[in-house]
């Protein structure tokens, strides 16, 4: 039986190398494929989730950061739409959500609000004076769409951060009323699918973020972001500059409140109805915008 020369076996280990090297990115894209695909199925729960709220309460639920009880958002208010009930009974909504017996609850991980694809995902951190002095909370990766209110760009629509309470915009011309631009607000308002009139297929509910990344994105408190910033508008940077975050600061919260992701090329996204749509960050920015307002009479929608 004839042997291997040294060469040949050289020549057999070059040829295998070369080919796991052909292989390995068509692994690693089979395998974000799925996380795309499971990060899908956890926004499109969302959404089922969302409705069933509205059907049960006859409104979205809503952030209720600076109203007493305070600081609850609106994810924890579903739990018992997406197979949570145990754990949405423990609550008790009359407290802040920093009080026992809330507390224990609301600080643990809760993968049904967090992508796969996050590199950050298993990393609680400390967030916005949460319950001082222990700050420690998990992120959120799916953000309410607040409207495309203005942030640092310059860009958007008055009050910036989207800073309208339940009262509307105390700001505006002879202090009438500006409802929320959003389906769901940061602060004791949401939206009836009847005050949609942009349409429900037409209009952003709920889309992705990197909760990790923002100190006003997280599961028990408050997970909102804007339109006004593009796309994964500085994921690079926050990403960057993440490990000489310190404290209960974190990331510049006016540059991370936008939505973003870990996908390639874009972030997914939960209309009014449900659906759920891969969005490209290439989008123009009106129609991105025109995307995150219920009533603003624009007739472009996501593509």
């Amino acid at each position: 039986m004839r042997a291997f020369t040294l060469v040949e076996l050289l020549v057999v280990i070059a040829i295998i190398g070369i080919l796991i090297a052909l292989l390995l990115p068509a692994v690693q894209a089979a395998r974000e494929a799925a996380r795309r695909m499971q990060c899908s199925n956890n926004m499109k729960q969302i959404g089922l989730a969302l409705h069933t709220y509205h059907d049960a309460n006859n409104r979205l639920p809503h952030g209720s950061f600076h109203q007493v009880p305070s600081r609850w958002g609106w994810q924890p208010r579903i739990l018992a739409f997406i197979e949570a009930t145990a754990e949405f009974s423990q609550y008790d909504f009359t407290r802040a959500s920093w009080e026992a017996p809330n507390w224990e609850l609301v600080r643990k991980k809760h993968p049904q609000f967090l992508c796969p694809s996050d590199a950050f995902a298993n990393e609680a951190a400390e967030n916005e004076e949460f319950r001082g002095p222990d700050w420690v909370i998990f992120p959120s990766d799916y953000a309410a769409c607040i409207g495309d209110y203005m942030n640092v760009t310059g860009i958007g629509e008055l009050p910036g951060f989207g800073n309208v309470g339940p009262w509307g915009d105390p700001s505006a011309p002879g202090n009438s009323l500006k409802p929320v631009r959003g389906m769901m607000s940061r602060w004791g308002w949401s939206a009836t699918f009847g005050e949609v009139p942009d349409g429900l297929s037409n209009t952003i509910v709920v889309g992705e973020c990197i909760g990790a990344l923002s100190v006003v994105q997280n599961y028990p408190t408050q997970c909102w972001a804007t339109t006004a910033h593009p796309i994964n508008y500085m994921n690079k940077d926050l990403i960057e500059r993440k490990p000489d975050y310190v404290g209960p600061v974190g990331p510049r919260w006016d540059e991370s409140i936008g939505f973003r992701s870990f996908h390639t090329g874009g972030a997914q996204f939960c209309r009014g109805d449900g659906s759920v749509t891969f969005v490209s960050d290439t989008i123009a920015g009106d129609v991105y915008r025109a995307a995150a307002s219920r009533a603003g009479g624009e007739s472009k929608g996501l593509p």
